[in-house]
């Protein structure tokens, strides 16, 4: 940095004195500069002016490109010098294990070459052992066994320092890798979390967009239907009521064409506002049920104008065409002769008819709304059974009401696994086959009002 200081200031001081000169070189011309500079055509003097702008760009230029220059030169000669000690380092350590090995190699041959001396010595002594006693040969020897394991042991002092010094230098050196890399990984980690909290951030706000985008429009396309079928059934209903000239049919028209309305109404404050969806569906289905009836008394008033025994004579003329009603749930019926006769035995079985058809209507009434609140109070309480068995409410062996049941090979009791309604013990599993059987008998009785008197409507 010093050194960048000090060619910047060269820098400067250099162009300050450059300016100056040229300053000083301009003054003497004078008047004569100025007589010349008017007999100067425009061109020059444009051609002046741009190579002046071009001069001041150009020394605003040099010293920016001089200081990343010299920025760069002196970061590569910082790497460089680097570079360089290690591999003086690395070199020096090579060159020592080298030195070190040939050390090695040259101790043992000399081990080797005092192991034939001292074959050798024993030699001669085994041939003098038993006739000459000598003192002094016995001395050698020893010395000699001592400077060998003297040898012996500071050649294991040597090896072992150096590999000591080996193992020391490769811990350091696999220290500062490790180091390095954890601080790299460490590094890349925090990029790619923050990379990944930004991306995670932009999603969230992109799908929050689009999720309120689509929201509202789905509520508007919903509330603009939802107001066309309020609109076209007001219309229908004004129209009855301008022209209520029966109003004994005109009344049931009038109760159907409100289903409309409440149903789509409901259904979309369902979609506007989830947390009031059970209570609107009680509502929904409360009304649906009275419709279904009201369907039935307004093919009644048709057919009768109102007054219900004219409906019973009409039934009674196709006594043929019926089948006799269903008494006490099937456990027993009318019997009736092969050919049907009398009169009284007509209307009867016609008034059974429609009475069955009424009552059959009349059942999904209550039902329906009866089955959704259940079908509500047991969402509401997050109950999915079971009804019966072991686990179930009313269950005092200890088994507790609620939560999940494993299914027992042995037993007959049904398992329940996360809740849902497939589980025949679930009480929603009851709660829909007693809706569809409602359904089934509420349609029933319908179908067979309309077969029976098909003929007479067939001018509606």
């Amino acid at each position: 940095m010093l050194l960048l200081d000090r060619l910047t200031l060269v820098l400067f001081m250099s162009n300050e004195s450059s300016s100056c000169r040229s300053q000083k070189e301009e003054a003497p011309m004078g008047g004569n500069a100025a007589k010349i500079l008017l007999a100067v055509s425009p061109s020059s003097s444009s051609s002046s002016s741009g190579r002046s702008c071009w001069r001041s760009i150009a020394n605003c230029l040099i010293l920016p490109l001089f200081l990343a220059a010299a920025a760069s030169a002196a970061f590569s000669y910082y790497l460089q010098t680097k570079i360089t000690v290690l591999s003086s380092q690395l070199y020096t350590l090579d060159s020592n294990v080298q030195q070190l090995s040939a050390e090695l190699s040259t101790q043992h041959h000399q081990l080797n070459h005092v192991n034939e001396t001292l074959a050798n010595h024993s030699l001669v002594i085994s041939r003098f052992e038993h006739s000459v006693s000598n003192s002094d040969v016995l001395q050698k020897l020893q010395q000699l066994e001592q400077d060998s394991q003297r040898r012996q042991d500071e050649i294991d002092r040597n090896l072992n320092t150096t590999k000591s010094d080996i193992e020391t230098t490769l811990s350091q050196t696999q220290r500062n890798i490790n180091s390095t890399l954890e601080h790299a990984q460490n590094t890349i980690n925090t990029q790619v979390n923050s990379v990944q909290a930004t991306l995670s951030s932009y999603i969230r706000t992109t799908q929050d967009q689009f999720s309120t985008e689509n929201s509202f429009m789905v509520y508007q396309l919903a509330g603009t239907f939802t107001l066309l079928g309020c609109l076209i059934s007001m219309w229908h209903m004004t129209s009855h009521l301008r022209n209520f000239q029966q109003p004994f049919v005109q009344r049931k028209i009038l109760a159907i064409l409100w289903m409309c309305p409440i149903y789509s109404v409901t259904s979309w404050l369902s979609l506007v506002v989830p947390a009031m969806e059970g209570y609107l569906a009680i509502l929904k289905d409360l009304y649906e049920a009275y419709v279904i009836y009201q369907f039935l008394s307004f093919l009644i008033a048709v057919l009768g104008k109102g007054n219900r025994e004219a409906v019973v004579d009409l039934l009674a003329n196709h006594a043929d065409h019926l089948s006799p009603p269903v008494r006490c749930f099937g456990c027993c019926r009318k019997r009736l002769g092969q050919g049907i006769v009398c009169s009284d035995e007509k209307r009867q079985l016609a008034d059974d008819v429609l009475l069955q058809c009424q009552v059959c209507a009349m059942q999904f009434v209550f039902l329906r709304p009866l089955l959704t609140a259940v079908q509500f109070g047991l969402k509401q309480m997050d109950y999915h059974g079971p009804l019966f068995g072991p686990g179930n409410p009313f269950d005092n062996s200890g088994g507790g009401g609620g939560g999940d049941l494993d299914m027992d090979a042995d037993s007959d009791v049904c398992s329940y696994i996360g809740g849902g309604m497939i589980a025949y013990c679930t009480p929603q599993f009851w709660l829909i086959l007693m809706e569809n059987i409602s359904v089934f008998l509420a349609f029933s009785g319908l179908l067979n009002f309309y077969h029976a008197v098909s003929e007479d409507l067939s001018w509606c």
